[in-house]
C-alpha cells in the first residue's frame, strides 16, 4: 500500500498590488490639491516674470531680485491660500471626527496633511526659479547666482503654507482662502512703503537695486518666518503642551533683532560694480565689470565718436562707467539700464546711445546761449549718424510748422555751424577741437572758440 503523496497547503500570498501599495503622501501628491498648488505657483511666478523679462534678463542680480519680489508678494499669499484650502478640506469632507480618532498624534496628522501642499508649492517655485535663471543665463557676462536667498524664500513659502493651513482648520468659511490671500498681500506689501526699520521684517523688503546680502541675512529671514509658522503650528496641534511654542517663537524674535537693528545695512554693493573693463581705443571705452559682455558692442556703437576724437588735445582719455562723478579727463558713459538701453544683452538703440555719449561731452551746467550752436555742431559732427540727422531735420520742420521764428533761426544757426566745422581741414579741425575741449563745460561767455 503506497503512502499518499504529501501535498503542501497553499500559502496565502499577498497580492502584488497590495505589497507595493503607494505611500499616502504619494497619493496626495499625484491626485490631491498638491498638483494644482504646484501649477498655480508656477504660473503665478512665470506670467509676471515673462511680462517683465526685458528688465531682468542679462543680470543675475536683477533676475534674483525680480524673482524674490514676485515670490514674496504673489507666491506667498497664494501659498497661504493653498494651505488654508487644504486645512478646510477636513471640514468640507466631514472627516474631522475620523482624524481625531486616528492613531497618529495631532502634530503628525497635521504634517501628513500639510506636506503634500507644501511640496507642491515648492515644486512650482523651484521650476519658476530654474526657468528664470536659465532664461537669463545666455545674456549674463559676469557674476553668479546666489543660493541662500532662494532657500530663504523656500522657507518663507513653507511657512506661509503651514500658517495658512492652521487658519483653514480654525476658520470654517469657504471664502477663507481668498480672504487670507488678500490679507497676506497687504501685510507683506504695506511695510515696504514705510521708512521705519521694522519694514525689513517683511520678507518682501529688498534693496532698490541688486545688491549682495550679508552672510547671515538669509538665515535670519528663514528663522524669522519659519519660527513664527512653527509656533502657530505647535499652538494649534499641541494643546496640552502649548508652552513648547515658546522655543520657535524665541528663535523668531532672536532673528528679528539683528534684522531691525541692521536695516538696509543687510545688503552691500557687488564688488564688481566698483571695477570696470576697457578696450584699447583712444579715447578708451570702459564699462562696468558687471557688464563686461557689452564692451564689444558699446565700443562698436561709439567707434565713430572715438575715431573722430583720436589725436584731439584736451579730449577725454576715457568714457568711464562707475557710480561716481567722472574726473576732469573723463567722460560719463550713458547709463546701461536693463530694459531701456540694454535688452537681453544687446544695446537697444546703438545710434541713440552714441548720440547721448556725444551730448554728454558738450553739456554745460549753465545757460550758455552763445555757445549753443557751437555745442550742437560739435555733438552732431562727433556722432554723424542717421539719428542725429533726423533730429535736426525734425526740429527744423517742427519750428517751421509752428511758425516759431526764433526756433527756425536757431536751427539755421546750428546748420551753419555744423557746415563750417565739417568743412575745416583735418589738422585745423583737430586744433580747433583741442581749444574747444580745453574750455568744455565752462560758463565763461568769452572763454571758448565759436563757429
Amino acid at each position: 500500500m503506497t503512502a499518499p503523496p504529501l501535498v503542501r497547503p497553499a500559502t496565502a500570498r499577498t497580492p502584488r498590488r497590495l505589497r507595493h501599495a503607494p505611500h499616502p503622501l504619494y497619493a496626495e501628491l499625484c491626485s490631491g490639491p498638491a498638483r494644482w498648488a504646484a501649477l498655480a505657483t508656477f504660473l503665478t511666478l512665470l506670467l509676471p516674470l515673462a511680462a517683465k523679462s526685458a528688465l531682468w534678463q542679462g543680470s543675475w542680480g536683477h533676475t534674483q531680485l525680480q524673482v524674490h519680489t514676485m515670490t514674496t508678494l504673489l507666491a506667498g499669499p497664494l501659498a497661504a491660500a493653498a494651505g488654508c484650502w487644504q486645512g478646510g478640506r477636513e471640514h468640507r469632507s466631514r472627516t474631522a471626527e475620523l482624524r481625531f480618532s486616528g492613531a497618529r498624534g495631532p502634530l503628525a496628522q497635521f504634517l501628513v496633511s500639510a506636506w503634500p501642499v507644501v511640496l507642491g508649492v515648492l515644486a512650482g517655485y523651484t521650476a519658476a526659479v530654474a526657468g528664470a535663471l536659465l532664461a537669463s543665463w545666455p545674456y549674463v557676462s559676469a557674476g553668479r547666482p546666489l543660493l541662500l536667498p532662494p532657500l530663504a524664500d523656500a522657507v518663507f513659502l513653507t511657512a506661509m503654507t503651514t500658517a495658512g493651513m492652521v487658519v483653514g482648520r480654525l476658520v470654517r468659511w469657504r471664502l477663507a482662502a481668498p480672504a487670507l490671500a488678500v490679507c497676506a498681500y497687504v501685510v507683506l506689501g504695506f511695510p515696504t512703503y514705510r521708512s521705519a526699520a521694522v519694514r525689513f521684517l517683511s520678507p518682501a523688503a529688498a534693496p532698490a537695486l541688486p545688491a549682495l546680502p550679508v552672510w547671515w541675512q538669509p538665515f535670519a529671514m528663514a528663522a524669522w518666518t519659519g519660527g513664527l509658522a512653527a509656533a502657530a503650528v505647535v499652538v494649534h496641534t499641541a494643546r496640552r503642551r502649548r508652552y513648547a511654542a515658546l522655543l520657535p517663537l524665541a528663535v523668531a524674535v532672536a532673528a528679528a533683532v539683528p534684522v531691525v537693528r541692521t536695516g538696509a545695512g543687510m545688503w552691500h554693493p557687488d564688488p564688481l560694480r566698483k571695477a570696470q573693463v576697457c578696450d584699447d581705443s583712444s579715447p578708451r571705452v570702459c564699462v562696468n565689470a558687471l557688464d563686461r559682455g557689452l564692451l564689444p558692442e558699446v565700443s562698436r556703437a561709439l567707434s565713430g565718436v572715438t575715431g573722430r576724437l583720436a589725436g584731439v588735445a584736451n579730449a577725454p582719455v576715457r568714457f568711464e562707467d562707475l557710480h561716481r562723478a567722472p574726473h576732469h579727463d573723463e567722460a560719463q558713459l550713458p547709463q546701461l539700464y536693463l530694459g531701456q538701453s540694454v535688452v537681453r544683452g544687446e544695446l537697444a538703440d546703438p545710434e541713440r546711445f552714441a548720440w547721448e555719449a556725444a551730448a554728454g561731452l558738450v553739456s554745460r551746467e549753465c545757460d550758455a546761449t552763445r555757445a549753443d550752436p557751437t555745442d550742437a555742431a560739435v555733438r552732431d559732427w562727433l556722432v554723424s549718424n542717421s539719428l542725429s540727422r533726423r533730429r535736426r531735420e525734425a526740429e527744423a520742420a517742427r519750428a517751421r510748422q509752428w511758425g516759431d521764428q526764433a526756433a527756425v533761426a536757431r536751427a539755421e544757426a546750428d546748420a551753419r555751424a555744423l557746415t563750417r566745422l565739417a568743412a575745416m581741414p583735418d589738422a585745423r579741425r583737430r586744433a580747433w577741437l583741442g581749444r574747444y575741449f580745453a574750455t568744455a563745460g565752462s560758463c565763461d561767455a568769452n572763454g571758448g572758440p565759436v563757429l
